[in-house]
């Protein structure tokens, strides 16, 4: 599958020519843009651009596909501009509970919802572990869908979108010069699982083995990720997390990328509230334009 995102930094390197120019027009690093365009073309299963020195051109799939893109662009820009008419009729407390790492990936949106409805109040319950809503304690939840929970059905579960998390080291890592890297050759800051729930025991982190050099363990996504980018080894990150840092880079370790699907849970009778509602359709629009980064 593809995404938004893939499809707004193809026609960044069309307009621009170049990849620097392309990655200032985006704010992001060239591996990042490189790396949404091979996805790209590994989707469409053949080369998009011609290179000619660092000057980029659309190879002749790359020319079928720019009208049909350019579509795409045009009619996400009407959405955002549909979704940005401004609207006060909403008011009233909404009561978040999502892990550090989920409020990385959603608080912008955060900030765009309350500019268009500045009677929102937010209240945000920080937490690894997925909270029952029929309790009473949150009207949404924010949560990967590693693994069926139990009585699931009790929940409407709205998917925003598939993201990636892979290994990410700092970037003055030098293995795997003479042979192809291995989990083995490398230090690992895991997840400590032994305090928290076993829902947070399936996350990807989860998947290095026993026969890893384990230096670091935290109970915490953000946490594992900043003592990699201080150097300590490597760790599973998001890559919407770690993708932009300047001093990490994802290591080349395929068993160890996984793709995991973000949830937004809410019992039926919450998104019957206006402002929960209104909430997770800008909350879905919004990661769908954003795509994966």
């Amino acid at each position: 599958m593809y995404h938004w995102d893939d499809v707004r930094y193809f026609l960044a390197l069309y307009r621009a020519g170049t990849i620097s120019g392309a990655s200032r027009r985006l704010s992001v690093n060239y591996t990042t843009i490189m790396r949404r365009i091979r996805a790209l073309e590994a989707f469409v299963g053949a080369p998009l651009f011609k290179k000619q020195g660092t000057d980029y051109s659309l190879a002749g799939k790359g020319q079928d596909l720019l009208p049909i893109f350019e579509q795409i662009e045009s009619s996400f820009t009407r959405l955002e501009e549909q979704a940005t008419k401004p609207c006060t009729s909403l008011r009233g407390t909404i009561r978040i509970s999502l892990s550090e790492s989920m409020l990385r990936l959603v608080a912008p949106y955060l900030v765009g919802f309350r500019r268009r409805h500045p009677e929102i109040v937010w209240q945000l319950d920080m937490t690894n572990d997925f909270v029952d809503v029929a309790k009473g304690l949150a009207d949404v939840h924010i949560f990967p869908r590693f693994a069926p929970l139990e009585n699931i059905d009790r929940f409407q579960r709205i998917s925003l979108g598939r993201f990636f998390a892979r290994p990410y080291i700092h970037r003055n890592f030098r293995g795997g010069r003479d042979r192809p890297l291995r989990a083995q050759d490398v230090d690992w800051i895991a997840w400590d699982t032994s305090k928290i729930t076993d829902e947070l025991s399936r996350r990807p982190s989860s998947a290095l083995g026993a026969d890893l050099n384990i230096v670091a363990m935290a109970s915490s996504g953000t946490v594992t990720m900043q003592l990699a980018h201080a150097g300590l080894g490597a760790a599973l990150a998001w890559d919407f997390l770690a993708g932009n840092d300047p001093e990490l880079v994802p290591l080349d370790l395929p068993e160890l990328t996984t793709e995991v699907e973000i949830c937004l849970y809410a019992l039926p009778e919450a998104l019957r509230r206006a402002a929960i509602r209104a909430f997770s359709d800008y909350l879905v629009a919004g990661l769908a334009a954003r795509g994966q980064d």
